[in-house]
């Protein structure tokens, strides 16, 4: 129900934005008229917010009380408002004849005019990118000193009736009490990289050479993905397994649909610390089978998508719609893999997934980043993405050209490159990919989201109707990543030039 009722405040938000962008086109709102608009209406979201959750946990006078309290001066205050622009304008409407008279008169502004207000615009904020960028150093730094997780400690509050002797540091190694007959009983720790992050998983194997527990301790995966195998049970698959099986997803493990780089990470967590216990500790050949390079309809189906990124054919009428589609079909609900900030920013941190397993993701994240620096050219954005192929088709069903003005589109990348900047600091800070990344690509394709994504969907969905590429262009941090990249490689080719 919760989620529903964020879904529902995502289209008011939606229509609240479309309101003041299509009444301040009519009326000439000043500081003052935008934080009343904006004000009053966050207020009365976090009446119906508040209400709906205090309903919900058992409380209801809690709920008339916040709605009393935070809904009604809303209220008020976005109806004061909108008398006050309605009588603005009329008080304009009666002078603007004469206005009209004297604009004749007016002297053409000289060049001498304009250059103070340019200069203007310059000063302490030429700085502010260099402090967002010193700012994100020191989080990275801050979170790598700060972000170590005491795994060791988790395994011993986990079992606590247990003796436990670490025998081994690199993977950490547990012995369960006393060896018998030349058998024991382990626990390891092991990792494998995700689509966002790495897996980090305990594995309990007992003297019958079998997996008896498999206990997550840490994941830095897209919530989304996690919530799927969690769902599917996918953990239960390695108990009561042989060390010695082979443990490879498509082989003996089943995979879990939309989430298949997810299932692919843990299971190459439970296959290293299972073989690892295999040959040192029980001393068994090993007689599985290697992990393969994994080059199947899936991998050839996103190559194929990627390359014809590159042909400006494909790109035209017809043949864009198909491409789209494809996109959409393939990238999206198919293999849910879109680039998120997640996706980036664990590429940062070193959390590269092995090339074998993982190859859509070495496609689509290593792919559109070499072709940025090597070629000049953003691949992703606006042709492979299958969130802009989604925002796309909406806006040509709805038939809204909403273009916005070049002096909104200037004012609104900051807004942009703000929301790159809060995503990253969280994601440094805390170490944790998913932390920051906010985009709602993994629910709009599996249907399955946790938290704000439930708000921000239908704002981008919705917004779609009314403006193309409304996400692209306002929110996605992703994107805005991709166009620092592009200019810093612009810089670096033209100071090359001029030497």
């Amino acid at each position: 129900m919760m989620g529903l009722t964020w879904y529902i405040l995502g289209l008011l938000t939606t229509g609240s934005l479309i309101f003041l962008w299509k009444f301040s086109q009519r009326y000439a709102f000043k500081w003052h008229t935008w934080s009343g608009f904006g004000f009053g209406i966050v207020l009365i979201l976090f009446s119906i917010a508040w209400g709906v959750g205090a309903v919900l946990e058992g409380v209801p006078r809690a709920g008339s009380m916040g709605i009393l309290l935070f809904g009604l001066p809303g209220i008020i205050l976005v109806t004061v408002t909108l008398r006050y622009s309605t009588n603005r304008l009329e008080k304009r409407q009666v002078s603007h004849i004469k206005e009209k008279v004297e604009v004749t008169k007016t002297p053409p502004i000289s060049l001498k005019t304009v250059q103070p207000t340019t200069s203007q615009k310059s000063g302490w904020w030429s700085f502010l990118p260099y402090v967002a960028y010193v700012s994100l150093v020191i989080a990275f730094i801050f979170g790598i000193i700060t972000g170590g997780e005491d795994y060791e400690s988790m395994i011993k509050a986990k079992y606590t009736d247990l003796v436990l002797e670490k025998i081994h540091d690199d993977p950490v190694v547990f012995q369960v009490g006393e060896k018998e007959n030349g058998q024991g009983e382990y626990i390891l720790i092991q990792e494998g990289q995700g689509y966002g992050g790495p897996f980090v998983f305990a594995i309990r194997i007992k003297d019958d050479a079998k997996i008896h527990e498999v206990f997550p301790l840490a994941d830095k995966e897209t919530p989304a993905f996690i919530k799927k195998i969690k769902e599917a049970n996918y953990r239960n698959q390695f108990i009561g397994r042989s060390i010695a099986d082979n443990f490879i997803v498509g082989d003996d493990i089943d995979g879990v649909s939309g989430a298949t780089v997810t299932t692919m990470a843990a299971t190459e967590a439970v296959r290293n610390g299972a073989h690892i216990a295999a040959v040192e500790y029980f001393k068994l050949e090993p007689s599985w089978g290697k992990t393969q390079w994994k080059f199947g309809l899936d991998e050839v189906l996103i190559l194929i998508i990627f390359i014809l990124a590159f042909i400006p054919q494909i790109h035209r009428t017809p043949y864009k719609y198909i491409y789209m589609a494809m996109s959409i079909g393939v990238v999206g609900f198919y293999l849910n893999a879109a680039v998120s900030i997640g996706s980036l920013s664990g590429l940062l941190m070193g959390y590269i997934p092995n090339a074998d397993d993982h190859l859509i993701w070495w496609i689509l994240v290593i792919g559109t980043i070499a072709t940025i620096i090597l070629v000049g050219k953003n691949v992703y954005c606006y042709k492979i993405c299958p969130f802009y192929g989604v925002q796309f088709f909406l806006n040509k069903i709805s038939g809204n050209r909403f273009n916005p003005s070049p002096a909104l589109l200037r004012q609104a990348r900051p807004v942009a490159n703000g929301l790159l900047w809060l995503a990253l600091m969280l994601i440094f800070l805390s170490q944790l990919p998913s932390a920051g990344a906010f985009e709602p690509f993994a629910m709009m394709f599996s249907l399955d989201g946790v938290g704000i994504q439930w708000y921000i969907l239908p704002l981008a969905i919705f917004g779609s109707f009314f403006m193309s590429s409304f996400w692209c262009r306002f929110f996605c941090p992703a994107g805005s990543a991709f166009s620092i990249l592009l200019k810093a490689r612009k810089k670096v080719v033209t100071l090359l030039a001029s030497k």
